[in-house]
């Protein structure tokens, strides 16, 4: 069931182009690097980093107990063996990935071979295409621009997490500071503590930074951002706000100035007895105490509407969907709620939110494998219901890997395209023939780069429905649709209750007819079968 109301939810999702994350838009990832006067960076050592008493294979133990048994001994050179194994195995990734990278820094770079490489990573990595991004960029970094040093990680002489460290903490350096971090980090003695290798790696960064200006995109005004983050647990999320210090200062004191007059009226309003300003729940007035400055301080967030002069905003395409299983709707069930097809929310939450609204839209399942069941149409425009069907169906852009948001940054796209001059011919206007794409994608599958084909179950790899792309040079991916994870349960457990309920029929037949509760051994049951369950 999925409750009316609520009308939209802003999801605001950008990305940083700051160290944090340099991964960007298509243009912004695969253009250059940026390139800073950078000839005052020697390339020579910057900083050294020895110890007296290196940690080796055979003293690791030591380090773990002052005389150590020979149990502990061969536990600690096993375990050692082992983070040797582990940096070969990170350091064979890499150059397997890094052959992925295809020259993308480079304008002559051929921009669709590299979408379709990014998607082949993807899906063998079983990861979103931004992540695949990631990777490939981390790979190049590590084998192209820390050459030495990931030849010490090859060869099993530098820690696999001194490696992912190094790769993370230097991801804003340009490639001629990058390779000064090489050639640094490649003398330093690799027994030294991990904390002496943190602290190092954060000097030699430092004295790189000093010696540049900060460039544009490091710049806080220009690494402005709002976004949406889900909490650490079930039902709980975020917005988080960065921005230069003074104005984000700003903004939370004049926030803090807005709560602590809005509190002050509850109170004096307490005292003379007048309406309660900003009780929207009743709170104020059943307690008999002001809201906490927390809780107005979200009030006044999320209650006010941003102030959008001579520009027109929209209409929300979605309302904010929320599909609650049948038995948890009824109470016999704890299974979670899903918000706009994707967000987990407890079962508690999602029966208040159902109690609140007037209208229930009914979302029918196949009951085997909890596919949602396509609904009929015959139109060129898509319906709302249609929308938030194909919504539920996939909670993001229908190609693989991509995860940009099916609520805000998709477009209904025709499988088969709709002809409009021979409407009868193909390309209907129904769920089974539509998806949702991203604007990249849509744009991609227009071009003729992908070309997507929808499967039936009993042609699917998985016996499911779903998507089969066709990204050039060969490759195809299956893309399976989502489906509504109580159904089964649900299933089962009503087929459960439905075995009880015949089985108690039986006892009690049996017993009004004088037989024994139990078959007696070596009799068969009646031919006729059992009558199905009614639903």
């Amino acid at each position: 069931m999925r409750p009316r109301g609520h009308e939209g939810v802003s999801t605001m999702t950008m990305t940083d182009p700051g160290t944090e994350q340099l991964i960007l838009t298509d243009d912004d990832v695969f253009g250059p690097v940026p390139t800073e006067d950078c000839a005052s960076l020697p390339c020579v050592p910057l900083l050294s980093a020895t110890t007296r008493t290196p940690v080796t294979r055979q003293n690791a133990s030591r380090h773990v107990q002052v005389s150590p048994t020979v149990a502990v001994d061969e536990r600690v050179e096993t375990i050692w063996d082992q983070g040797v194994h582990e940096a070969r195995e990170l350091a064979h990734g890499q150059r397997m990935l890094a052959l992925s990278w295809k020259g993308r820094h480079l304008p002559e770079a051929d921009r669709d071979a590299i979408r379709c490489e990014d998607i082949a990573v993807a899906t063998a990595l079983r990861c979103t295409i931004d992540q695949a991004q990631r990777r490939i960029r981390d790979a190049h970094r590590a084998v192209d621009l820390l050459p030495h040093t990931h030849g010490l990680l090859g060869e099993g002489r530098f820690p696999a997490a001194w490696f992912t460290e190094l790769l993370t903490r230097t991801s804003g350096l340009t490639d001629d500071e990058m390779a000064v971090v090489d050639v640094t980090v490649r003398f330093w003695d690799v027994g030294i503590a991990p904390e002496q290798f943190t602290r190092s790696l954060g000097s030699v960064i430092a004295r790189i930074l000093s010696r540049r200006e900060l460039p544009p995109h490091l710049a806080p005004e220009n690494r402005r951002r709002v976004d949406l983050e889900q909490g650490p647990v079930p039902g709980l999320a975020a917005i988080r706000i960065q921005g230069p210090s003074h104005e984000v200062v700003a903004y939370a004191r004049r926030l803090d100035t807005a709560a602590r007059a809005v509190q002050n009226a509850q109170r004096h309003a307490l005292e003379d007895g007048s309406p309660i300003p900003w009780d929207p729940e009743g709170e104020v007035l059943e307690t008999g105490m002001p809201l906490p400055l927390a809780r107005i301080r979200y009030l006044l967030t999320t209650l006010t509407a941003p102030d959008t002069p001579r520009v027109h905003v929209p209409a929300e395409r979605f309302r904010l969907g929320v599909t609650i299983p049948v038995m948890t709707l009824m109470g016999h069930d704890d299974a979670p709620g899903l918000l706009d097809g994707a967000i987990p929310i407890p079962a508690d939450m999602a029966r208040d939110l159902a109690a609140g609204q007037a209208d229930w839209e009914r979302i029918l399942t196949d009951p085997a494998g909890g596919e949602f069941l396509p609904l009929p149409t015959d139109r060129y425009r898509p319906t709302q219901a249609m929308l938030e069907h194909l919504r539920d169906r996939r909670g993001t852009c229908g190609f693989p890997g991509c995860d940009r948001s099916a609520t805000l940054a998709t477009e209904a796209d025709h499988v088969v395209e709709f002809d409009h001059d021979h409407p009868a011919s193909g390309g209907s206007t129904s769920v089974g023939n539509l998806h949702l794409l991203c604007w990249q994608h849509h744009a991609m599958k227009t071009a003729g780069v992908i070309d997507p084909v929808r499967v039936e179950p009993h042609d699917s790899p998985t016996d499911r429905r779903g998507t089969l792309w066709d990204v050039g040079e060969g490759l195809r991916v299956f893309l399976e649709d989502d489906t509504d994870m109580a159904t089964p349960d649900v299933v089962a457990d009503l087929e459960h209750a439905w075995d009880e309920l015949r089985e108690a029929r039986t006892k009690h037949r049996r017993a009004r007819d004088g037989l024994p509760p139990e078959r007696p051994p070596g009799t068969s049951p009646p031919s006729a079968p059992a009558p199905p369950p009614p639903f």
